[in-house]
């Protein structure tokens, strides 16, 4: 194990720490030793970090630069003696030293500590508000931190950002390519080195038209005005050393035409890791194919929530939801369907 580096760089060694060996385990149940004392920390710890932090956090606080320290904790003080999760506020405290979250406390319908029950001790919980503003204070890097997310997120709230982090990797859709990084990484890589066709959209809610193959090959969608925005904020924080505010990344999104029968199947899908947040943004498609004199046009409409992938290419495809173009209004010999395009925010 690698020796955590000195005070003063507390927030980069507990960066290291946390991202490359125990990602993972920000969101999986721990377990739960309050039988016995150690003088060292187990194998199972987690690297820390308490510091001296203005009274008004953000959800998202900065990382910490003042009074900072490194600690090792044994994960097992870090949970709730009720559910074996992280320690949520308000915390209560049996007589023994049992922990237990507010919430887990006020579903007990007797105040009784269950662990001291089981060995056939009578004990109750109190509150502990001095405990409330140690836990508080306990802060861990991100673990998508080598993929450039720089929040440092109390203990307990660690499950719920990793789950929504932008910087969350991708993976490159090209067979045999290994490549991993966020979406905007992955929209560099993919257009560099795989020859990936980009358009730009001027803005959310603007119709953008596009001619593509039938054939395919898929395209990345970006929305300039937020590509600009992010270009702009980056600027200054190169200006300002002492900015700790997070950059928002441009949502990256991914254009898919595959065939389906006899007709070709276009979907869009907004290249993000983390799914289970839900959707964001909102597409309509409209496919049209020339009219013939004196004919009335081709048109089709469809209106949906953009779903998200980790790969780019098959998520919209898969979860059925994609605009069937049919072989008529394929035009011409090169096969093109003229398409277009509307991105918002929903």
């Amino acid at each position: 194990m690698k020796q955590p580096r000195p005070p003063s760089m507390g927030s980069a060694a507990a960066g290291g720490e946390g991202a490359k060996q125990e990602p993972s385990q920000l969101v999986s149940p721990l377990a739960v030793n309050h039988g016995r004392q150690e003088s060292k920390p187990r194998e199972a710890g987690v690297v820390v970090s308490f510091g001296a932090r203005p009274a008004a956090a953000a959800t998202t606080p900065p990382r910490p630069r003042k009074l900072t320290t490194v600690l090792v904790v044994d994960k097992a003080r870090l949970c709730c003696s009720l559910c074996s999760l992280p320690l949520k506020r308000p915390i209560y405290q049996c007589a023994v030293g049992h922990l237990a979250c507010g919430g887990c406390r006020m579903k007990l319908r007797v105040n009784s500590c269950r662990p001291c029950a089981a060995g056939g001790v009578a004990s109750a919980y109190a509150l502990c508000p001095g405990l409330d503003v140690f836990y508080g204070e306990l802060h861990l890097p991100c673990p998508y931190e080598p993929y450039g997310c720089r929040s440092y997120i109390p203990y307990y709230r660690a499950a719920s950002h990793q789950s929504a982090c932008e910087h969350a990797p991708c993976l490159c859709a090209e067979p045999g390519c290994a490549f991993a990084a966020p979406p905007r990484v992955l929209l560099a890589h993919l257009a560099a080195a795989h020859a990936w066709p980009v358009h730009k959209i001027p803005r959310f809610g603007a119709i953008h038209p596009l001619r593509v193959p039938a054939a395919g090959p898929d395209r990345l969608l970006v929305v300039a005005e937020e590509v600009e925005k992010a270009a702009a904020a980056a600027e200054e924080e190169d200006d300002d050393d002492d900015k700790d505010e997070e950059t928002e990344s441009p949502a990256v999104f991914v254009l898919s035409v595959r065939a389906r029968g006899e007709a070709t199947a276009v979907s869009v899908a907004c290249v993000r890791a983390n799914a289970r947040a839900g959707p964001q943004y909102k597409c309509v498609l409209w496919a049209k194919a020339p009219a013939p004199r004196g004919a009335a046009g081709r048109r089709l409409c469809m209106e949906t929530d953009v779903p998200s992938c980790a790969q780019p290419g098959e998520a919209a495809l898969e979860d059925g939801m994609w605009l069937g173009v049919a072989p008529v209004m394929v035009v011409g010999e090169s096969r093109e369907i003229h398409l277009s395009v509307l991105i918002d925010k929903l």
